[in-house]
């Protein structure tokens, strides 16, 4: 199990899964990774993969030149003055502390956003996206509560672990409204990756949901790991069959947000997800399955947002301005 979990952190630096570690890491435009040779030339990681995809990665204008986004979006002056605070929510089912971290709105009776990381449910950390957070929370009077959850390949837990944990930080929330000055009946949801699934799930599950960003989620568990941990990668298929029950199907369809929301009706909030062709860590398609099983399940408005030839990492591509200013702007108005 050890020399899996050095494997499997090795391999989290190519796959993009939005940690807050990224800054740290070299992406192009389109937010793919590059590795920098010894004569400081640069080389995309995982080429052939995204060429089955969208065609030759290096015909792409500017494919082998670093990028670091910029998000208008976010309020310089909410970064300086919003100060987060970490609250104990739980002990986790390996005997762990399990925090939050509050943004709070300074307002009284103020909606709620919950944001879920991502790192491919084994990594990550709830310190992430801290400028989104601040944006919302300084400037637009939204708390936001960034959430932290039990990983996988600790011993024994299992993806419904992982998945209660999220319920249980939303409802110590929402049920000490007037302690975090939110409004209970006004709340959103957002995440990346392994936060997508997170977050859709949460979405689905707590009737006061108003609003949900996903952005590159793993929404349809089965065929996002077909792509992310499939059975020719021997390595990565073991890893996660404790994680998701041995790979029985009926417990993947549980926590799967597709087949949850196949199953549901009656469900009304405003939904974007936001999606790029060049995803090859859960698949370019998730975002399509995902709007047709909400649109079944009664929500009227879900858009998807595709960009031409973004990797999976989207917020480290030039199309991350563009994601982050609609995700705000449809807290703002909805909530």
């Amino acid at each position: 199990m050890k020399s899996l979990k050095i494997l499997f952190l090795a391999l989290a630096a190519s796959t993009c899964l939005l940690t807050s570690a990224e800054a740290a890491k070299l992406y192009n435009r389109y937010g793919m990774g590059l590795v920098q040779g010894s004569d400081g030339s640069y080389t995309i990681k995982a080429a052939k993969a995204y060429e089955a995809l969208i065609g030759d990665p290096y015909r792409l204008p500017k494919a082998l030149v670093p990028y670091v986004p910029k998000v208008p979006a976010y309020s310089k002056s909410a970064m300086e003055t919003v100060v987060p605070e970490t609250i104990v929510y739980k002990k986790s089912v390996t005997g762990d502390d399990l925090p939050l971290m509050v943004y709070r709105s300074g307002k009284d009776n103020s909606p709620v956003v919950f944001i879920i990381h991502g790192g491919g449910w084994f990594s990550g950390s709830y310190k992430g996206s801290s400028a989104f957070c601040k944006t919302l929370a300084g400037k637009y009077g939204i708390t936001v509560v960034s959430i932290e959850y039990t990983f996988a390949g600790a011993p024994g837990v299992l993806m419904g672990d992982t998945v209660q944990d999220c319920y249980d930080a939303v409802e110590y929330v929402l049920s000490r409204a007037r302690e975090f000055g939110i409004d209970p009946q006004r709340v959103g949801f957002t995440g990346g990756s392994a936060g997508g699934h997170l977050s859709a799930c949460c979405a689905m599950h707590f009737p006061q949901t108003k609003a949900y960003a996903g952005w590159c989620g793993a929404y349809d568990l089965k065929y996002t790991m077909d792509n992310y941990a499939p059975e020719s990668n021997a390595r990565m298929h073991q890893y996660y069959s404790g994680y998701m029950n041995g790979w029985a199907p009926d417990y993947m369809y549980r926590f799967s947000p597709v087949k949850m929301a196949e199953s549901m009706s009656g469900l009304s909030y405003k939904a974007i997800l936001f999606t790029g062709t060049a995803d090859i860590t859960v698949g370019p398609d998730n975002a399509r399955r995902y709007r047709e099983a909400l649109t079944g399940a009664g929500i009227k408005d879900v858009r998807i947002v595709t960009y031409k030839n973004i990797a999976h990492t989207i917020g480290r591509s030039h199309a991350a301005a563009d994601m982050y200013s609609k995700s705000i702007r449809l807290f703002a108005k909805t909530l």
